[in-house]
Protein backbone atom coordinates (compact mmCIF):
# COMPACT_ATOMS: atom_id res chain seq x y z
CA UNK A 1 0.00 0.00 0.00
CA UNK A 2 1.72 3.19 -0.95
CA UNK A 3 0.67 6.80 -0.85
CA UNK A 4 0.77 8.22 -4.60
CA UNK A 5 2.45 11.94 -5.32
CA UNK A 6 -0.81 13.75 -4.46
CA UNK A 7 -2.08 14.21 -0.99
CA UNK A 8 -4.82 12.71 -0.55
CA UNK A 9 -7.38 12.00 2.84
CA UNK A 10 -6.77 9.36 4.99
CA UNK A 11 -10.11 7.53 3.41
CA UNK A 12 -8.78 8.54 0.16
CA UNK A 13 -5.65 6.24 1.01
CA UNK A 14 -8.21 3.52 2.79
CA UNK A 15 -10.59 3.18 -0.28
CA UNK A 16 -7.48 3.02 -2.65
CA UNK A 17 -6.00 0.67 -0.98
CA UNK A 18 -6.56 -3.23 -2.25
CA UNK A 19 -5.90 -4.66 1.06
CA UNK A 20 -8.78 -2.42 3.17
CA UNK A 21 -11.84 -3.58 1.35
CA UNK A 22 -14.04 -4.34 4.66
CA UNK A 23 -12.46 -1.34 6.23
CA UNK A 24 -13.56 0.37 3.70
CA UNK A 25 -17.22 -1.21 3.79
CA UNK A 26 -16.97 -0.75 7.31
CA UNK A 27 -16.19 2.98 7.09
CA UNK A 28 -18.84 3.43 4.55
CA UNK A 29 -22.14 1.48 6.52
CA UNK A 30 -21.25 3.49 9.62
CA UNK A 31 -21.55 7.03 8.00
CA UNK A 32 -17.40 7.90 8.66
CA UNK A 33 -16.00 8.16 5.28
CA UNK A 34 -17.14 11.86 5.43
CA UNK A 35 -15.86 12.92 9.06
CA UNK A 36 -12.23 10.98 7.89
CA UNK A 37 -12.45 13.10 4.47
CA UNK A 38 -12.64 16.16 6.99
CA UNK A 39 -9.95 18.87 7.93
CA UNK A 40 -8.61 16.99 10.82
CA UNK A 41 -6.03 16.11 11.81
CA UNK A 42 -6.65 11.97 11.94
CA UNK A 43 -4.40 9.33 12.73
CA UNK A 44 -6.17 5.99 11.62
CA UNK A 45 -5.06 2.26 12.50
CA UNK A 46 -5.71 0.89 9.70
CA UNK A 47 -6.53 -2.90 9.45
CA UNK A 48 -6.24 -5.51 6.84
CA UNK A 49 -8.85 -7.13 5.25
CA UNK A 50 -7.05 -10.21 6.88
CA UNK A 51 -7.13 -8.84 10.15
CA UNK A 52 -11.08 -8.38 9.44
CA UNK A 53 -10.93 -12.12 7.95
CA UNK A 54 -9.06 -13.37 11.37
CA UNK A 55 -12.37 -12.50 13.78
CA UNK A 56 -14.36 -15.20 14.69
CA UNK A 57 -16.68 -16.40 11.62
CA UNK A 58 -19.89 -13.93 11.55
CA UNK A 59 -17.94 -11.29 13.15
CA UNK A 60 -18.21 -8.74 10.63
CA UNK A 61 -21.47 -9.21 9.37
CA UNK A 62 -22.83 -9.28 12.49
CA UNK A 63 -20.94 -5.68 12.63
CA UNK A 64 -21.91 -4.37 9.50
CA UNK A 65 -25.72 -5.06 10.39
CA UNK A 66 -25.24 -2.79 13.68
CA UNK A 67 -23.52 -0.35 12.28
CA UNK A 68 -24.41 2.58 14.33
CA UNK A 69 -23.42 0.62 17.43
CA UNK A 70 -20.64 -1.43 17.99
CA UNK A 71 -19.06 -1.41 14.19
CA UNK A 72 -19.01 2.62 14.85
CA UNK A 73 -18.04 2.29 18.76
CA UNK A 74 -14.81 -0.37 16.81
CA UNK A 75 -14.14 1.76 14.20
CA UNK A 76 -13.53 5.06 16.07
CA UNK A 77 -11.03 2.31 18.41
CA UNK A 78 -9.06 3.14 15.44
CA UNK A 79 -8.62 6.71 15.10
CA UNK A 80 -6.88 9.43 16.69
CA UNK A 81 -7.99 13.02 16.83
CA UNK A 82 -4.17 14.37 15.73
CA UNK A 83 -1.85 13.90 13.44
CA UNK A 84 0.86 11.05 15.02
CA UNK A 85 3.94 9.73 12.81
CA UNK A 86 6.05 6.65 14.08
CA UNK A 87 8.86 9.11 15.39
CA UNK A 88 5.96 10.82 17.52
CA UNK A 89 5.50 7.28 19.19
CA UNK A 90 7.19 5.95 22.12
CA UNK A 91 7.26 3.07 24.02
CA UNK A 92 4.27 2.41 26.57
CA UNK A 93 2.44 5.52 25.24
CA UNK A 94 -1.74 5.57 25.63
CA UNK A 95 -2.62 7.29 22.64
CA UNK A 96 -6.36 8.94 22.96
CA UNK A 97 -9.18 7.88 20.25
CA UNK A 98 -12.12 9.12 19.25
CA UNK A 99 -13.36 6.37 20.93
CA UNK A 100 -15.14 8.22 24.35
CA UNK A 101 -11.46 8.57 24.94
CA UNK A 102 -10.17 5.43 25.82
CA UNK A 103 -6.70 4.46 24.79
CA UNK A 104 -4.43 2.38 22.67
CA UNK A 105 -1.15 1.42 23.88
CA UNK A 106 1.72 1.55 21.76
CA UNK A 107 4.66 -0.99 22.57
CA UNK A 108 7.89 -0.80 20.85
CA UNK A 109 10.12 -3.72 20.96
CA UNK A 110 12.83 -5.74 18.65
CA UNK A 111 9.79 -7.25 17.07
CA UNK A 112 8.49 -4.00 15.88
CA UNK A 113 5.57 -1.35 16.64
CA UNK A 114 2.38 -2.76 18.35
CA UNK A 115 -0.83 -1.19 19.51
CA UNK A 116 -2.30 -2.95 21.65
CA UNK A 117 -1.77 -6.20 20.21
CA UNK A 118 -1.57 -5.35 16.83
CA UNK A 119 1.74 -4.52 14.57
CA UNK A 120 2.13 -2.14 12.51
CA UNK A 121 3.18 -3.12 9.09
CA UNK A 122 3.27 0.02 7.12
CA UNK A 123 4.02 3.51 8.59
CA UNK A 124 3.55 7.10 8.16
CA UNK A 125 0.99 7.10 4.74
CA UNK A 126 0.65 10.89 4.82
CA UNK A 127 -2.60 12.30 3.47
CA UNK A 128 -3.40 15.99 3.84
CA UNK A 129 -6.16 15.82 6.66
CA UNK A 130 -3.62 13.27 8.46
CA UNK A 131 -1.94 9.56 8.83
CA UNK A 132 -2.43 6.25 8.29
CA UNK A 133 -0.70 3.26 9.97
CA UNK A 134 -1.39 0.01 8.52
CA UNK A 135 -1.96 -3.04 10.79
CA UNK A 136 -2.52 -6.53 11.13
CA UNK A 137 -5.34 -7.01 13.94
CA UNK A 138 -8.13 -5.46 14.81
CA UNK A 139 -8.30 -2.99 17.65
CA UNK A 140 -11.01 -4.35 20.00
CA UNK A 141 -12.24 -1.24 22.65
CA UNK A 142 -11.71 -2.68 26.70
CA UNK A 143 -15.23 -2.65 28.25
CA UNK A 144 -14.71 -0.23 31.13
CA UNK A 145 -16.67 0.45 34.46
CA UNK A 146 -18.84 3.52 32.24
CA UNK A 147 -19.51 1.07 29.69
CA UNK A 148 -21.68 -1.27 31.86
CA UNK A 149 -22.98 1.54 33.84
CA UNK A 150 -23.90 2.92 30.28
CA UNK A 151 -25.40 0.09 29.15
CA UNK A 152 -27.49 -0.88 32.47
CA UNK A 153 -31.52 -0.75 31.29
CA UNK A 154 -31.19 0.31 35.91
CA UNK A 155 -28.80 2.48 35.65
CA UNK A 156 -30.36 5.88 33.64
CA UNK A 157 -30.17 8.22 36.50
CA UNK A 158 -26.24 7.34 37.18
CA UNK A 159 -25.41 7.49 33.81
CA UNK A 160 -26.99 11.08 33.55
CA UNK A 161 -25.43 12.08 36.55
CA UNK A 162 -21.51 10.64 35.74
CA UNK A 163 -22.17 12.98 32.30
CA UNK A 164 -23.32 15.97 34.10
CA UNK A 165 -20.54 15.99 36.04
CA UNK A 166 -17.65 15.02 33.69
CA UNK A 167 -16.87 11.58 35.13
CA UNK A 168 -17.43 9.40 31.83
CA UNK A 169 -13.97 9.96 30.40
CA UNK A 170 -12.73 9.70 33.79
CA UNK A 171 -14.77 5.94 34.13
CA UNK A 172 -13.24 5.15 31.11
CA UNK A 173 -9.71 5.62 31.89
CA UNK A 174 -6.55 2.70 32.81
CA UNK A 175 -8.40 2.18 36.20
CA UNK A 176 -8.52 0.11 37.97
CA UNK A 177 -11.93 0.93 39.74
CA UNK A 178 -14.40 -0.20 41.70
CA UNK A 179 -18.03 1.01 41.29
CA UNK A 180 -20.97 0.85 43.61
CA UNK A 181 -23.73 1.56 41.17
CA UNK A 182 -27.10 3.02 42.44
CA UNK A 183 -30.27 1.98 40.69
CA UNK A 184 -32.96 4.23 39.60
CA UNK A 185 -34.86 3.14 42.01
CA UNK A 186 -31.81 3.87 44.79
CA UNK A 187 -32.16 7.33 43.07
CA UNK A 188 -35.78 7.58 43.18
CA UNK A 189 -36.15 6.38 46.97
CA UNK A 190 -34.13 10.42 47.87
CA UNK A 191 -36.32 13.10 49.00
CA UNK A 192 -38.56 14.77 46.02
CA UNK A 193 -36.22 17.16 44.18
CA UNK A 194 -33.20 16.16 45.46
CA UNK A 195 -31.93 14.46 41.83
CA UNK A 196 -32.66 17.49 40.25
CA UNK A 197 -31.03 19.68 42.59
CA UNK A 198 -27.73 17.14 42.19
CA UNK A 199 -27.72 17.67 38.34
CA UNK A 200 -28.44 21.20 38.80
CA UNK A 201 -24.89 21.89 40.38
CA UNK A 202 -22.74 19.08 38.45
CA UNK A 203 -19.40 20.69 39.55
CA UNK A 204 -20.81 20.25 43.71
CA UNK A 205 -22.19 18.06 45.37
CA UNK A 206 -23.27 16.06 42.45
CA UNK A 207 -19.42 15.19 41.73
CA UNK A 208 -18.86 14.72 45.06
CA UNK A 209 -21.64 11.94 45.42
CA UNK A 210 -20.49 10.42 42.84
CA UNK A 211 -16.24 10.13 43.85
CA UNK A 212 -17.47 8.79 46.88
CA UNK A 213 -19.46 5.86 44.94
CA UNK A 214 -15.57 4.72 43.02
CA UNK A 215 -12.90 3.19 44.72
CA UNK A 216 -9.31 3.67 42.84
CA UNK A 217 -9.18 -0.30 42.94
CA UNK A 218 -9.80 -3.38 41.55
CA UNK A 219 -12.71 -3.15 38.26
CA UNK A 220 -15.76 -4.29 39.60
CA UNK A 221 -19.14 -3.23 39.89
CA UNK A 222 -21.55 -3.60 42.69
CA UNK A 223 -25.21 -2.80 42.15
CA UNK A 224 -27.29 -1.73 45.22
CA UNK A 225 -31.11 -1.13 45.04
Amino acid sequence: MQCCCRLKTVADIVIGSPDHNTLEAALGAAGLVNTLNGAGPYTVFAPTDAAFSALPAGTVQALLADPGGALTDILLYHVVGAKALSTDLSNDQRVVTLEDGKTVKVTINADGVFINNARVTVADINADNGVVHVIDAVLLPPKTVADIVIGSPDHNTLEAALGAAGLVNTLNGAGPFTVFAPTDAAFEALPAGTVQALLADPGGALTDILLYHVVGAKSVIYRFI
